[in-house]
């Protein structure tokens, strides 16, 4: 049932939220109420970014489908209950979209992702925005380097568990915004200071605007032997 399935998917994003905040100590509560308003200052210029990229095109929007892998995603209706409409369609049955939303499925592979945006966008290669949180993904595919002008990437509420998947981003010069909360690889210590060395090019990650001071600072301890196994 559609229902049913929507429950356990509001059910997943709860969990990954009851993550998060297990995390916290007690003593750092009182400093996340006073950073409140700054890091919602944050949020608002990230959706800046997103109504952006809506302004271009409606997204082509196949969340909460029930898909276990990108095949399976390619034959589904995609839906306008959070997009306002669904993108013009091209006499080759493409669609005319730089956005691609495939949230809140059940995908644990991106496994013949390239084939299915080959199949439902009208130019694969203008994709910018793709959102693949709440899926159970434990792997970044390589040709995700085959789509240069992507610059939002959301993947949180999966299953990535090796920082050096996220290198693969590096290629992807472009690249503004990237979402990784909610995985195993969270729990990597200075987890937040490896990615934001790996990837110079980012604004925000997990929703948080990267600041000028975290650029500035050194690599974290164990860099370098982490990401190039060098001592």
């Amino acid at each position: 049932m559609v229902t049913e399935y929507v429950q356990r998917a509001t059910c997943r994003r709860l969990h990954v939220l009851h993550s998060m905040c297990s995390k916290m100590h007690f003593n750092q509560c009182t400093q996340f109420d006073l950073n409140y308003m700054k890091k919602k200052t944050r949020v608002k210029f990230l959706r800046r970014n997103e109504r952006q990229e809506m302004l271009i095109a409606a997204p082509l929007d196949l969340s909460f489908k029930k898909a276990t892998t990108m095949n399976e995603l390619a034959n589904k209706r995609p839906q306008a209950v959070r997009t306002g409409k669904i993108p013009l369609r091209t006499a080759a049955d493409r669609f005319v979209t730089c956005s691609l939303w495939l949230s809140n499925n059940s995908l644990t592979s991106m496994f013949g992702f390239e084939n299915l945006a080959q199949k439902l966008l009208d130019d694969p290669s203008h994709l910018s925005w793709l959102d693949l949180s709440f899926n159970e993904i434990e792997q970044i595919a390589d040709d995700i380097t085959h789509f240069p002008n992507l610059k939002i990437f959301y993947l949180h509420g999966n299953n990535i568990s090796d920082i050096n998947d996220v290198v693969k981003l590096k290629k992807l010069s472009t690249l503004k915004s990237l979402t990784l909360h909610g995985n195993p690889i969270e729990n990597l210590p200075y987890y937040r200071g490896y990615i934001v060395h790996i990837l110079p090019q980012l604004t925000t990650l997990d929703f948080s605007a990267v600041l000028s001071t975290e650029r500035k600072k050194a690599a974290p301890a164990g860099f370098y032997k982490i990401i190039y196994g060098s001592t």
